[in-house]
């Protein structure tokens, strides 16, 4: 394992190379625009990555690629150790992403009936999947409860009550930061166990926790009905471009009706995904660790800057870089706006069914993050 200490303070620019976030065609022409809506990070990852795709570019071929047993075996293994569930080889379906692996998910379960419950707000695909797949939309909401967002669990139950098929979980969740603790995750599964609804868990961020007291809790380790759940390492390790994840599924028919759903419809793992999700169960810690501290205190400038300004308002972030921030507005009126006429891109809250807030990525290097303070300040003085 590497032992290089990583310079997340390095500004790389990401224009001109295609970046879904930098090369966004709507900015407008010769602009100082700071993206920050789009979920990757602005780091370079680490060396053995690097080193897995140079490798493949020395090889020189691109072909078809099958799942390796080692890939299976590293990932069993991690979700072993860092989430305390033991699964079976068996229960996993390689998929190129999450976000299709939820859509084959509800296309399989569900019906123009009987649909899909989630909380709002949420990251949104969770409620757009229903227009995809045909199929009722319920939603529940997400309330204050301390210094974090958690369910409202007396409308969750309400929301089961209508019969959906499928519950969409997002733990960590995106974009509220809650680390949902033990007896959280084990009120879902007795309320969804009650109502026989399946659970889709989306657990992408698990990696990414801010608090060194927030453990991640896997729902698959209280199997007492059909559970789904995914994992990837390409969000906390920043290779979300590369595609790649793993969906559990201890229950065979459940699984099947999964494989069945997206037949004709992933394609298969390239070398390159393959490759870099090896490296990155064998030697991505280090760069993790790493991580973290520095999103640790870039969160709390932002939190400090958000807290002390009037007109705005959010929750510590147990996890993610995704900062949810409310504004008042009566005192400082289209925030969202405001931040793109000063040259900087948050996204709304209402595309995650949430209303005055913004999305702000903070997974950047502090200097970028000050100036994107700056901003804000200009805003909020003026």
């Amino acid at each position: 394992m590497s032992h290089k200490v990583y310079d997340f303070d390095q500004v790389i620019d990401r224009h001109h190379t295609h970046s879904f976030k930098w090369d966004n065609v709507t900015y407008p022409a010769n602009s100082d625009m700071l993206p920050m809506p789009v979920a990757d990070m602005d780091f370079v990852v680490a060396d053995e990555i690097l080193a897995a795709i140079d490798q493949i570019t020395s090889h020189g071929i691109l072909g078809y690629s099958i799942v390796p047993e080692t890939l299976k075996e590293a990932a069993q293994s991690k979700i072993a150790r860092d989430y305390k569930w033991s699964t079976s080889l068996e229960s996993q379906v390689w998929i190129p992403g999450i976000v299709p692996g939820i859509t084959a998910a509800c296309a399989g379960l569900t019906n123009e009936k009987e649909g899909i419950i989630t909380a709002v707000p949420v990251y949104h695909p969770f409620h757009l999947v229903a227009g995809w797949v045909n199929c009722p939309l319920i939603t529940f909401e997400m309330i204050k409860d301390g210094d974090r967002w958690n369910y409202d669990f007396e409308d969750f139950e309400r929301g089961l009550q209508k019969g959906p098929k499928v519950f969409l979980l997002c733990n960590p969740h995106n974009p509220g930061g809650t680390v949902f603790n033990e007896s959280e995750i084990k009120r879902i599964v007795e309320l969804c166990a009650k109502y026989h609804v399946t659970i889709v868990s989306d657990e992408i961020h698990a990696d990414l926790r801010l608090r060194a007291a927030s453990e991640h809790i896997s729902i698959g380790r209280f199997e007492q009905q059909p559970i789904i759940s995914f994992f990837a390492t390409s969000k906390a390790f920043n290779t979300a471009g590369l595609g790649g994840a793993v969906a559990v599924i201890p229950d065979k028919d459940l699984r099947d009706k999964f494989i069945k759903a997206s037949n004709g419809f992933f394609s298969m793992l390239s070398r390159h995904s393959i490759e870099v999700m090896l490296a990155t169960y064998a030697s991505g810690e280090s760069w993790l660790s790493q991580l973290l501290p520095y999103l640790q205190v870039n969160h709390d400038l932002l939190y400090d800057f958000v807290q002390s300004t009037p007109g705005l308002a959010m929750q510590p972030l147990e996890a993610t870089y995704l900062a949810w921030i409310e504004y008042d507005e009566a005192i400082l009126g289209d925030f969202q706006k405001k931040c793109w006429d000063a040259g900087l891109h948050v996204l709304r809250g209402e595309q995650f069914k949430g209303r005055n807030f913004v999305r702000l990525n903070f997974a950047c290097p502090r200097s970028v993050l000050e100036k994107a303070i700056n901003r804000m300040k200009s805003i909020s003085n003026g």
